[in-house]
Formats: C-alpha cells, sequence, structure tokens
C-alpha cells in the first residue's frame, strides 16, 4: 500500500504549490533545533508563514510516519484547499530551497550550491553518528579527538577557501543567500561546541563568520530568531546536545 507522503495522487498539486511562496508550512519535529534547524531558517529566510508542531507522544504517531523518523514537512494553499506532505530533512531542504531561491541562478550554480551543502551535511552527520550517537563517554572522547584532528580542520580550511575565493562576501556563490550558506550557518554552533574557538572564529574564519553574520543580519531570520519557539528549541538543543 502507498504511504500518502508518496501517493501519485498528490502530483498535480504538489507540482502547482511547488511555486508558490504564498503557502503557509507546519514543521513536524522534535522540540530542538537538531534535524530540523535548517528547514525551518530555510523558511524564516525565505519569508514563509510556518509554524512548528512537536508531537506530545512520538511513540504513538511514529508508525505514520513515511520511515518512521521526522522531520515532516506540511504545506497547504493559501486558499486551504490544497496540501501536500514531505518527508526526510535532505528531502525537504531541497525542496524549499528551490521554491525560495536558495539554489543559484542555473544549472552551474545550483551543482556549486548543492556540492557545498552535501559536504556540510556529511561533516553534520558524521558529528551526530560518531559523536551524539553513543552514551560512551571514551568512544565520544575518542571520535570527539580524532574528528578535531582531522574532519572538521579539513572542512574548516576547504570551505575557509571557497568563500574567500569568492569574496569573503557571507555567500558561497555570487552575491545571494543559499542553500549552501545556510546549512554552514547551522554546523557552525556544533563544531564550535566540540572544539571551541581553536578552528574556527571571526578572527580566524572571517570568511565563514560571514556567512553566519550575513544570514544573522536577514529581517526575517532575525524576527524568526527573537520568537519563543526559536528561543525554547536553543534552550532544548544546548540541554541535549551541548550547543545552542
Amino acid at each position: 500500500m502507498t504511504h500518502p507522503y508518496f501517493d501519485p495522487a498528490q502530483a498535480a498539486v504538489f507540482n502547482e504549490l511547488s511555486t508558490a511562496r504564498d503557502s503557509t508550512f507546519e514543521v513536524s519535529y522534535f522540540g530542538l533545533h537538531g534535524f530540523a534547524g535548517v528547514t525551518r531558517t530555510i523558511l524564516a529566510a525565505g519569508g514563509a508563514n510556518f509554524k512548528n508542531y512537536v508531537p506530545a507522544d512520538w511513540a504513538t504517531e511514529k508508525p505514520s510516519a513515511p520511515f518512521g523518523v521526522i522531520p515532516l514537512l506540511k504545506e497547504t494553499s493559501k486558499d486551504g484547499s490544497k496540501t501536500i506532505h514531505v518527508a526526510e530533512s535532505d528531502a525537504i531542504e531541497r525542496y524549499l530551497a528551490k521554491k525560495f531561491g536558495f539554489t543559484g541562478a542555473n544549472a552551474f550554480e545550483e551543482t556549486l550550491v548543492n556540492t557545498y551543502a552535501a559536504h556540510t551535511t556529511a561533516l553534520f552527520q558524521q558529528c551526530f553518528l560518531k559523536y551524539f550517537g553513543t552514551k560512551d563517554e571514551e568512544v565520544k572522547a575518542k571520535a570527539k579527538a580524532d574528528m578535531a584532528s582531522g574532519s572538521i580542520p579539513g572542512w574548516v580550511n576547504f570551505h575557509e577557501k571557497y568563500l574567500a575565493a569568492n569574496g569573503s562576501n557571507g555567500h558561497y556563490v555570487g552575491d545571494k543567500t543559499s542553500l549552501a550558506d545556510i546549512k554552514t550557518y547551522h554546523i557552525l554552533g556544533l563544531l564550535q561546541s566540540l572544539t571551541g574557538e581553536d578552528l574556527i572564529s571571526e578572527s580566524k574564519t572571517p570568511a565563514i563568520w560571514k556567512v553566519k553574520t550575513t544570514l544573522e543580519s536577514m529581517p526575517s531570520v532575525r524576527a524568526w530568531r527573537e520568537t519563543e519557539d526559536f528561543k525554547a528549541f536553543s534552550e532544548k538543543n544546548l540541554n541535549f546536545l551541548g550547543y545552542p
């Protein structure tokens, strides 16, 4: 039986809403940033009208999710007559990034954006799998040391170089916000929680830091960061993962 999220019957409505920017959105995820942080920031940067749904009893709702995981996205047309659903964080992010113009101006730029974003996603997933994914303190300590001397400085060096090559203007591609910028913005807190300011700081990595300050200066992103939801998610993130 086809899960409603994958039902071909939603294709026509999906195609219709894919270019609409006046829809309303609901992001279903736990009460922290985690794997929904990028999605929420894309919506904020795009000026979207969205709300957050935090399951009160995830164990009960889990069986009805496409893969038994969240985040999930629900989009409703402005008039409320049409609704579509998207599952899996990567698919959600790419769908929203394309909708709100965060994938570049042409095929080449879109490929660049996706390349930078994919490299950041790989590091994010590695950090979660190797460090946050275990409760064994010895295993965590070794993972932290290994990443702090290997994959993290590798990411920092490459991304600082590529951002500098684009003029250190706070963007990876051209002079506009992209999914790559938003991905980097979201990984910085995680990386600093593992390495402090040994590898990433305003003085040591000015091009990377410019991505952070540029995104945070956007009025719609600034407004999102001032909401009660954002503050509550940041507090839970700090308590659960060790960084806001």
